[in-house]
């Protein structure tokens, strides 16, 4: 029986172990990766050793979005063949209610329809030589184009979660060319990802944060576009408030807001603010990862009639198209907005890997696992 290395966790209260598994088979609706390079979240460790108590299914080999080539499919793929350069989605959705979802090696969904997906087919993820995904989670890349003529690494393409993410959230609210979206905390990785997409997508951005150096190099980054101002926050509710409107600039205020608060920014007021800063009919998506309960000032939302959602991930349509955006340049990747600092490592040294995505929380650096 044909073998392959994968990382496997069997309980939170112990390290990974990089074992020797039989590789995985395509049935119908699959097909078998061989994963070549995966992007590493900054918070993996806290999953894995559960202080972020992200539900899981135990013994499993955890994972984030990936790069890979593939193996082999199943007997009804239609358009996938072995050997094609393709990105590894790690949302995967029920196929009999696409309501129910779970992120692929790093959160089983928490309620008893979602967890099914872990628990049965869907428990061993993208820290693996090789990795079966369903069909409909595999994008076909052009590989010529990105890796030979715009000279790209496989570690920058690693990069294309970063900007799904808030992507999925921006075309929630529909974020047309020509408006202004504030992002906050904008200096993180999904909140320097949301700047430069909304760029990328048309939109006059104000990017707000505590860390005036990071939005200092988010500025410098993205001069040349001529549309991202900075406001750095402060512990006071009103002067932020302040802040935002005057550099929103309008006197309706912003069209859009997107929420990438972490869980260390439970009790924040940076909503109260951002709300107030929205014109009236603009739009609020929240995205981040605090906990608890959010306030906000409810006789605004109603008067101004705002319209504010959460927004979990993204679709497969928002994929499709920010691989178009990224193979046609309008998003670019790596050093040119501002990633200057990537670090790889192999399956050997996971230890490592998940320490250096700790270190390298803000905008510019990136960890790349390489099985």
């Amino acid at each position: 029986m044909a073998t392959h290395k994968a990382l496997v966790l069997s309980s939170r209260d112990k390290p990974l172990v990089l074992e020797t598994r039989p590789r995985p088979a395509a049935k119908a609706g699959e097909a078998v990766v061989r994963i070549l390079a995966t992007h590493i979240v900054p918070y993996m460790s806290e999953v894995l050793n559960g202080s972020r108590p992200y539900p899981l299914s135990l013994p499993m080999t955890p994972g984030n979005n990936a790069l890979g080539r593939v193996f082999e499919v199943g007997p009804d793929a239609v358009q996938l063949t072995p050997g094609q350069l393709v990105f590894c989605d790690i949302t995967i959705r029920a196929r009999d209610n696409p309501f129910v979802s779970i992120l692929f090696g790093i959160h089983g969904g928490g309620y008893p329809a979602a967890q099914k997906l872990m628990d049965e087919e869907w428990r061993d993820a993208t820290y693996a030589e090789y990795t079966r995904f369903p069909l409909e989670n595999l994008y076909p890349l052009n590989e010529d184009l990105l890796l030979n003529k715009m000279g790209y690494s496989l570690s920058n393409l690693c990069l294309m979660p970063v900007f799904l993410v808030p992507f999925g959230g921006l075309s929630e609210v529909d974020v047309k060319p020509g408006e202004t979206v504030i992002v906050a905390p904008a200096t993180g990785q999904f909140g320097g990802g949301a700047v430069t997409v909304a760029l990328a997508m048309g939109a006059t951005v104000v990017a707000a944060g505590r860390n005036n150096n990071a939005l200092e190099a988010l500025a410098t980054i993205h001069a040349s576009t001529g549309r991202l101002r900075t406001v750095v926050l402060t512990g006071d509710v009103s002067v932020n408030t302040e802040a935002l409107k005057n550099a929103v600039g309008k006197p309706d205020g912003a069209d859009a807001f997107i929420d990438f608060s972490p869980p260390a920014a439970e009790g924040s007021s940076l909503l109260t603010s951002a709300v107030a800063a929205l014109r009236p009919f603009g739009r609020c998506i929240i995205m981040g990862g605090m906990p608890g309960n959010i306030s906000v000032p409810y006789l605004e939302v109603t008067f101004k009639s705002l319209r504010l959602q959460g927004r979990f991930m993204y679709d497969r349509d928002h994929v499709l198209r920010l691989i178009q955006m990224v193979e046609s340049g309008l998003l670019p990747l790596g050093a040119r907005i501002g990633i200057k600092h990537t670090e790889e490592f192999g399956l050997e040294s996971i230890d490592e890997a998940l320490q250096a995505a700790g270190r390298l929380t803000g905008w510019g650096g990136h960890v790349v696992l390489k099985p």
